[in-house]
């Protein structure tokens, strides 16, 4: 299978998985918020979101070593992967020891003195608490293998195990009601459950297929390769945590001043950010490894090209999806809860316009990750993603709505992006005029389009199902002939036409065994 036919199968399969994964999430999260109530729901939320500051040292150093092993790969070195990956392995053990210690002493710290809980309910919390630490140290033991499939490209593999877990899940919500005893105990032990099933998956698949796990020897790591990955992984500690604090961190400061109802809003707008960030990462996930390759390879024009496309094209899928639901917000919202706790549709719109500007510069991320010089980036865009909780938590002491900490998060995105930009030149010599007018002109003017032809139909139509369709419609129509038009070169027209001759010539399954 060619570079590009991998490209398109990966990305694929990455939004057959979001689709079933978004299904999932529609059928199970109002019948378990319904099931829970928004009390119980909020407690389970901002306990999962008090422990996710605990990985952002995992998630630092899964992307140094997905970042090793592609480039090892590129360079053509299946041992030196291999190396890579056994360092991974043995820093990730030492880590699950550590986390899983540090975090069961600190129960009592976590859930009495920084949140704020219902006395009558602190046994469960307890439970929870607990439960999630098991779920962490599966993340934890489950990176190595999950940055060696990235770096094969092997991310039709991770759908399929993905898809596995939120079928459980789904199962496991919809039968809620018959269990007996108390349902926030069952809902969290199912929701982990699925997610050791899509974190342990990834081990299983690597040990029959990949040859790095097959002859797997701890002994071959040398000092050279521990010290190396974690020199490369310290930086990215600082921005690891720096998006776990940008996502998590309004959990934790409204909580403070409002309580688990609002948990349950924030709860509920994170889970439909997550569908936007999943839609994004498409694109992003498929492009990484061959970004990586490109610059190991020495081919920076052909990085260049790829990072602006990544930018473009995730843009404009997430702008697909979610204008029509930006637009019909309070219909959507209420279509799929039914009843809708206060404060979720601003929430939820702040969070996805957020996600929509950060795309502008998604696509540098890989690249600067290759270029293996981001000390200074890490700190600066880091500090812009971190800033603005602080900042949102001064704005409510003094007496203003819960919204302004996700106002001050826009304006953190803003920055952060206007950062990763200028390290983007500066590291990789990418050039900003490229990138405006690969990037920012034709997402601006597919923005600008779709948004005057949207107002028009909601002056036109009254809320519901018809003025949510056409709406789509119109939307999709526009951004596909302005994109078409502004955002892509004649060659680069020529390639996706071969493409997908290719791709309709060739069948399904020797492409999704390619990817495989």
């Amino acid at each position: 299978m060619t570079a590009s036919m991998r490209i398109v199968a990966n990305t694929l399969s990455s939004y057959v998985r979001l689709f079933v994964v978004a299904l999932v999430a529609l059928l199970a999260t109002p019948f378990a918020l319904r099931t829970l109530g928004p009390s119980d729901y909020g407690i389970f939320s901002v306990i999962g979101g008090s422990l996710a500051f605990l990985m952002f040292i995992n998630g630092a150093l899964t992307t140094g070593a997905q970042r090793h092993i592609a480039y090892a790969l590129g360079e053509g070195s299946t041992e030196k992967a291999g190396r890579w990956f056994a360092a991974s392995m043995l820093i990730h053990l030492l880590l699950a020891t550590v986390i899983a210690s540090g975090a069961l002493a600190a129960t009592h710290l976590i859930l009495v003195r920084v949140l704020t809980l219902p006395s009558s309910r602190m046994v469960a919390a307890v439970w929870i608490y607990r439960m999630v630490v098991f779920t962490m140290i599966c993340d934890i033991l489950s990176a190595p293998y999950q940055a060696l499939l990235m770096a094969h490209e092997a991310i039709v593999s991770l759908s399929v195990m993905s898809i596995i877990g939120s079928a459980f899940v789904a199962v496991g919500v919809l039968s809620l009601r018959s269990l007996p005893g108390d349902s926030l105990l069952w809902y969290s032990a199912i929701y982990c459950s699925g997610q050791a099933i899509i974190l342990l998956g990834p081990a299983v698949y690597c040990h029959f297929r990949h040859a790095e796990c097959q002859h797997f020897r701890l002994r071959g790591v040398g000092r050279r390769n521990i010290g190396d990955l974690l020199s490369f992984s310290g930086w990215n500690f600082f921005g690891a945590l720096s998006l776990i604090v940008r996502t998590q961190g309004p959990a934790v400061v409204l909580n403070m001043f409002f309580g688990p109802i609002a948990n349950a809003a924030y709860g509920l707008s994170l889970q439909v950010n997550g569908f936007a960030f999943n839609l994004s990462s498409g694109v992003l996930r498929a492009t990484s490894p061959p970004i990586v390759k490109r610059t190991a390879a020495g081919d920076k024009r052909g990085m260049a090209t790829l990072s602006n496309l990544s930018s473009t094209y995730s843009f404009a899928i997430l702008w697909l999806a979610l204008a029509p639901v930006l637009f019909n917000m309070d219909f959507c919202l209420k279509l799929w809860l039914r009843t809708v706790p206060p404060n979720t549709a601003a929430f939820a719109t702040l969070l996805l316009v957020a996600v929509l500007i950060d795309q502008l510069t998604s696509g540098f991320l890989a690249s600067l990750q290759a270029t293996g010089r981001i000390a200074a980036y890490q700190l600066v865009v880091g500090s812009m993603n971190c800033l603005p909780v602080l900042a949102g938590y001064f704005c409510l002491r003094r007496g203003m709505p819960a919204t302004s900490v996700l106002w001050a998060g826009i304006g953190g995105v803003l920055l952060a992006g206007c950062g990763r930009l200028w390290f983007a030149h500066a590291l990789a010599g990418i050039s900003v005029r490229s990138w405006c007018t690969s990037v920012l002109v034709p997402t601006v003017l597919c923005a600008i389009a779709t948004c005057s032809g949207e107002v028009v139909i909601l002056h036109a139509l009254h809320v519901g199902f018809v003025r949510f369709a056409v709406t789509t419609l119109a939307n999709a129509a526009i951004l596909c002939l302005v994109l078409w038009k502004f955002g892509t070169s004649v060659q680069q027209r020529a390639k996706l036409r071969v493409t997908a001759a290719r791709l309709c010539q060739n069948p399904w399954r020797k492409s999704l065994q390619g990817a495989l």
